[in-house]
C-alpha cells in the first residue's frame, strides 16, 4: 500500500498540478493504471537499484582545430558569375584559412537501457561545434532479440551505408582526426528514420553479421541562399560484415527515391526570363549507392582501404571515392599514411538533355580530387588520444572538367565562377582530442 501511494504521488507530480484532491476522475484514471501495471508484475518499488542496474551511460568527446592554407580569395569568370567573389575559398563550405575550434569538435552521451531480456532502449544526444552545438537526437531506437542469433531494431538509426558509420562521431574509434572526405563527403548525412535486421552466423571459421535495412530521411541543405530539403523515401538496402582472425571485410549496397523542391530558389536567386530552379526540382529520382571495405590489424600493423559511390538518376553526377590507409603502432605512438582519390562521371547526357539550369548545378557539382593524408596518433592515456594531420591535395581538374567548364577546384569550392586555385595542391591541418567515458 505504501508503494501504491508513493506511485500515485509521483504520477501526481508529474501531471504537474493538473491533479487535484477534488478531481476524482483523474484519480480514478490513476488507481486504474496503477492496477494494470500492478497486474503485469510491475509494482513499483523506491529502490535506486531498480534503474540504475539496467540504465548505463556512456559518451564520447572531441576537440580539434583546423584550417587549411589557401589565402587565396575567389574571383570570377565574369562580373557577377560568382555570388561569392571575394570571399575565402572553403573546404567542404566550412573549412577556411583561419582556424577553426568548432568544425571537428563534437559531444555525444548515450543512454542505454535494459527493458527485459530480450528488449533495450538506447538514445544517443548529440552536439556538434560547427552547429553552435546545439544538440539533436542523433540514435533513438528499441533494439528487441527475436531470435538469439536475430535482432530487429526500429527507430532513429546511423545510415549504414559505409564501413565506419556506425561510429561516425566517435573520433577515438578510429586513427585519422577526421575520416576521408573523399569517401565520408560522397553521402553527407549520417541518420535515418527506420528499422533494419540483423543476423549473426558463422560459415567455418568466418563470423558474419548480415542486416537489411528500411526507412527514410530528410536532409537540409543550408549551403544555398535558401534552405532546401532533401527527401530520401523507400530507403533500403542490405550489408555484410564479416570477420576471420584480424581480417574484417564490409559490403553494402542501398537505394531510395530522391525529392527536392528548389522553387523557393528563385525568390532569391534572379534568373533570366524563361529560367527558373523550379524546373531543376526533383521528383522521385531514383539513387543507388555501394561500399566495399575491408581492414587488416593485428594490433601492431594496419592496413584498410574503402571505395564507395554513389548514382543517381538526376542532375547530380555520378561520384565515386575510395582510400587506402595504414599505420604501424609504436607503444603509444601510430604514425600513418593515407592515399585518397575521388572523381564525378561524365555529365554529357545532362548536358544534352536537360535545361541550362540543371547544367549549372551539374558542372558546380562535379568534383575531383586526389590527396595525401600524413598524421601520427599518440594515446595520452586510456581512452584518450591526440592526433595530428596534414592532407595535401592535388589533380582538382582534367581536361574533361575543363572541356565542360565544371567546377575545378575539388572540395574547396561549389561553384564553377571561382576561378582555379593559384596554388593547385592546397592543405589542410587537423589537430584534435578525442575521449571516450
Amino acid at each position: 500500500m505504501e508503494s501504491r501511494l508513493k506511485l500515485l504521488g509521483a504520477l501526481a507530480l508529474a501531471a504537474s498540478g493538473a491533479v487535484h484532491a477534488s478531481d476524482a476522475a483523474s484519480l480514478e484514471a490513476l488507481e486504474q493504471r496503477l492496477s494494470r501495471l500492478e497486474s503485469q508484475g510491475q509494482e513499483y518499488t523506491p529502490s535506486a537499484s531498480d534503474w540504475t542496474d539496467r540504465v548505463t551511460i556512456n559518451g564520447f568527446i572531441t576537440y580539434g582545430l583546423t584550417r587549411h592554407d589557401v589565402h587565396q580569395k575567389q574571383g570570377a569568370l565574369s562580373p557577377g558569375a560568382n555570388p561569392d567573389e571575394g570571399e575565402r575559398f572553403t573546404y567542404l563550405e566550412r573549412v577556411t584559412d583561419e582556424v577553426s575550434h568548432r568544425e571537428l569538435s563534437r559531444a555525444g552521451i548515450q543512454f542505454n537501457a535494459e527493458v527485459n531480456d530480450k528488449t533495450s532502449v538506447v538514445v544517443q544526444m548529440l552536439a556538434r561545434g560547427r552547429d553552435n552545438y546545439d544538440a539533436e537526437v542523433q540514435w533513438a531506437y528499441v533494439d528487441y532479440e527475436l531470435l538469439p542469433s536475430l535482432k530487429w531494431r526500429g527507430g532513429r538509426l546511423m545510415l549504414p551505408n559505409s564501413m565506419h558509420s556506425q561510429y561516425y562521431n566517435v573520433g577515438y574509434a578510429y586513427h585519422w582526426a577526421a575520416l576521408p572526405s573523399e569517401v565520408y563527403d560522397i553521402v553527407p548525412f549520417d541518420t535515418m528514420d527506420g528499422m533494419d535486421l540483423t543476423w549473426s552466423f558463422n560459415t567455418g571459421s568466418l563470423s558474419h553479421e548480415l542486416s537489411a535495412f528500411y526507412g527514410s530521411l530528410d536532409v537540409p541543405d543550408n549551403t544555398l541562399p535558401v534552405t532546401v530539403i532533401y527527401q530520401g523515401r523507400d530507403y533500403g538496402g542490405i550489408n555484410l560484415r564479416s570477420r576471420w582472425g584480424d581480417l574484417s571485410t564490409y559490403l553494402s549496397y542501398s537505394h531510395a527515391k530522391l525529392t527536392a523542391d528548389l522553387s523557393g530558389m528563385d525568390a532569391v536567386v534572379p534568373l533570366p526570363p524563361g529560367l527558373s530552379f523550379a524546373s531543376a526540382s526533383i521528383d522521385d529520382a531514383s539513387i543507388s549507392g555501394t561500399s566495399v571495405g575491408f581492414t587488416y590489424d593485428n594490433g601492431k600493423f594496419m592496413l584498410m582501404a574503402e571505395r564507395s559511390d554513389l548514382d543517381p538518376k538526376a542532375w547530380f553526377p555520378y561520384r565515386w571515392g575510395g582510400y587506402v590507409s595504414t599505420g604501424y603502432r609504436f607503444g603509444k605512438w601510430m604514425p600513418h599514411v593515407t592515399w585518397g582519390a575521388t572523381n564525378s562521371s561524365d555529365i554529357s547526357q545532362v548536358l544534352n538533355n536537360a535545361t541550362p539550369v540543371d547544367d549549372e548545378l551539374a558542372r558546380s557539382n562535379m568534383i575531383r580530387s586526389k590527396s595525401w593524408t600524413w598524421g601520427v596518433r599518440y594515446e595520452l592515456a586510456s581512452g584518450i588520444d591526440l592526433k595530428v594531420e596534414a592532407q595535401r591535395f592535388y589533380d582538382l581538374s582534367n581536361d574533361k572538367y575543363e572541356r565542360t567548364q565544371s567546377n575545378l577546384n575539388g572540395m574547396f569550392t561549389s561553384s564553377r565562377s571561382a576561378l582555379p586555385l593559384e596554388d593547385d595542391h592546397p592543405t589542410v591541418y587537423r589537430i584534435a582530442v578525442d575521449a571516450v567515458f
